[in-house]
Parts: C-alpha cells; sequence; structure tokens
C-alpha cells in the first residue's frame, strides 16, 4: 500500500508532499527505497513533511524537526528538539489532556470554539527534510 502511495505522489509532482506514517507495514529495504526518494525529493528543492513516531528513525534520517503533543513544543534541529526535556514535556501536555472534559468557550473576541482548535490525542513527530 504504501508503495502506491508513493507512486501517485511521484505523478503530482508536488512542490510541498506531506507523508503520514510513511514507513508503517513496509520491510527495511522499502524504507532504505523510500528514504532515497525522500532526499531526492527535498534535494530537488521540494519540501517534505511526515509525520513519525519513530524517534530514532526521525534522528537518522531528517534535519529538522517539528514536535506537537497537543500543541506546539519545539521546532528546528532534530538535535536540539528531540531532547529529553521536549519529549518529557510533550508526554506532559499528552498525559494532561482529557478527552471525557467539556469543551472550554474562549471567550477573547473573533477565537474560534475550542473543539476547532483540537491537534489530536497523540504525539506527534512532523520531520522536514
Amino acid at each position: 500500500m504504501q508503495r502506491a502511495l508513493f507512486a501517485r505522489t511521484m505523478l503530482q509532482d508536488a512542490d510541498l508532499i506531506l507523508l503520514d506514517e510513511p514507513f508503517n507495514a513496509v520491510d527495511e529495504r522499502t524504507i532504505r527505497d523510500l528514504l532515497r526518494l525522500i532526499r531526492e525529493w527535498a534535494a530537488e528543492g521540494r519540501t517534505v513533511l511526515c509525520v513519525l513516531h519513530d524517534h530514532a528513525l526521525v534522528r537518522a534520517h531528517f534535519p529538522r524537526t517539528l514536535l506537537i503533543a497537543r500543541k506546539l513544543v519545539a521546532w528546528g534541529p532534530t538535535s536540539e528538539v528531540l531532547t529529553p526535556e521536549n519529549l518529557s514535556r510533550a508526554r506532559n501536555f499528552q498525559e494532561a489532556w482529557d478527552d471525557r472534559a467539556g469543551w472550554c468557550a474562549d471567550e477573547r473576541p473573533g477565537s474560534s470554539p475550542a473543539h476547532e482548535q483540537d491537534a489530536g490525542p497523540t504525539q506527534r513527530v512532523a520531520a522536514h527534510v
């Protein structure tokens, strides 16, 4: 399935490529092939944004990282973002979230309802090449 999604992405020839967990359910050889393709896209000047949970893979292959856990935790060089301190902050944001809590109204003028701003239930790492 991942190969088919990458093939479709290749045909679209987009300047911005968004990939959500592109290495799930594929073997090591395919991961190497897909990483090579991502590096080629980056070398062509395209922006490639991958959502990943595998921090080791991010550290090894992605120079910049955006760490999100319900809200922005850190953005920048991967070595500066995936620190024990930032990962701990991300876990704390995630663990503090109560899915049973009611929506909080934002009383500021022109603000959106809180439910429209929900970032989702899990810690995410968006890795940028």
